[in-house]
Parts: structure tokens; sequence; C-alpha cells
């Protein structure tokens, strides 16, 4: 009886030297919690837009705080959503090639018949984006048009500004672009109506750029003096 009373004194300080403390267990929890929480979804342009996914099919709905455009798209090739980012009013489109998504285009609403204010929001994004991104892989800028002095109502002239920059970011692509004409001196009868200006700002993945639409088969123009 003695032995058996010894054996189990044994086996119990052996039970509680091999238990592990209080603040073992309270560090071991922490460090499963850490461990969970570092387990984040990834959202950087390796992997998508803002969280979407590069390749998701045209019908994977799309967290936005954006307001989605119920415009109807047969094809399901887009998905437009409107709202503001930062200080401009855009408009937010999500390309679907047969690869799934491979493009998000936004367009920025820029000042009419401002062409100065039309670059200056140019230079700002392209200066928040190099913050982000770093400085430009490659810059397109060029300007022309009539001075300020020309004047005359039958033979309208435009100022014209083409600004493009890109940075790669692999395995994405960013676009920024700003092609604008202006009319120079502004006037009420302008010959040319309506908007002639475009800033865009694109992000695409080349990996996802397929299609499987056949290339259209080159057709016979006829000769201009056919048609006109």
């Amino acid at each position: 009886m003695k032995s058996l009373f010894s054996a189990l004194i044994i086996i119990s300080l052996g039970a509680s030297q091999n238990a592990p403390s209080s603040q073992e267990l309270s560090d071991g929890s922490e460090t499963a919690v850490i461990d969970t929480a570092s387990q984040e979804i990834p959202s950087g342009l390796d992997t998508g837009y803002k969280g979407f996914v590069w390749g998701s099919q045209s019908g994977t709905a799309i967290s936005t705080m954006l307001t989605k455009n119920e415009s109807t798209d047969s094809l399901a090739v887009s998905q437009v959503f409107i709202g503001s980012l930062g200080t401009d009013s855009v408009a937010v489109t999500y390309f679907f090639a047969d690869s799934g998504f491979w493009k998000v285009e936004i367009d920025i609403v820029i000042p009419l018949n401002n062409i100065d204010g039309q670059i200056s929001d140019f230079r700002r994004l392209e200066k928040n984006i190099s913050e982000v991104y770093g400085p430009p892989k490659s810059m397109n800028q060029h300007e022309s048009g009539p001075s300020g002095s020309y004047s005359n109502l039958l033979d309208q002239k435009f100022s014209r500004a083409f600004y493009r920059s890109t940075w790669l970011f692999t395995p994405a692509v960013i676009e920024l672009f700003l092609s604008t004409s202006v009319l120079l001196p502004a006037s009420d009868l302008a010959i040319f109506s309506g908007n002639l200006s475009v800033l865009k700002l694109v992000y695409y993945n080349p990996d996802f750029m397929r299609s499987s639409q056949p290339v259209p088969e080159a057709k016979e123009i006829p000769s201009i003096f056919e048609i006109y």
C-alpha cells in the first residue's frame, strides 16, 4: 500500500511539471490571435484593385462605397459605379474579358473650357500616384494652340494638350491620360459642340487581357470616290 501511495505521488509530480502554466497558456493564446490577425486578405495591385481580385468573373459582387449604375450591359463585359474618390467626381468601370476581371477605368470629371485647370488636375493626380508607386516609368506631354489674342468666329481654333504617364507595378500597369481640345477664345457659337476633353486613370493586368473572340477579317475598303 505504501509503494502504491509513493507511485501516485511521483506520477502527480511529473504531470504538474509537464502541464503549461497559466502564463504560458495566455502567451500561446495571444500568439494565436496575432497569427490569425496577420493573415489578412491581400488587397494590393498584385492581386487586384481595392480587394477585387484579378480574374474575377463578371457576376462577382464588387465591394465599394460608390453607387452602381444599373444601365443594362447585355454582354456583361463591365460594371459601372459613380460617386467621388477624394475630391474628384468619377465614374468607375470594371471591365471583364474571357479571363475575368482585367481592367478598371476611372473617368474623372474635369472643368470644361479650362485647359489650365485640366492640366492642373492631371498633375495633381500624377503627384498623388507617384507618392504611392514612385515616379512614372514613362511620360509623354505635348501642348499646342493659338495665342491668346487670336479671334476669328469663322475660323475657330483650339488649344490642345496630350498628357500621359505610365507606372509599372508588376503585374499591374497604371495609366494616367489627359486628351483635351478647348476652343480659344471661348464662344457661345462653337462650331463643334460637346465635351472634347477626357481625363482617365486606368489600372489593368496584362496577364488577364485575353479574349476568345476571333479577330475580324480584313474587309476591302471602297474607293473614297465611291463613298463620297
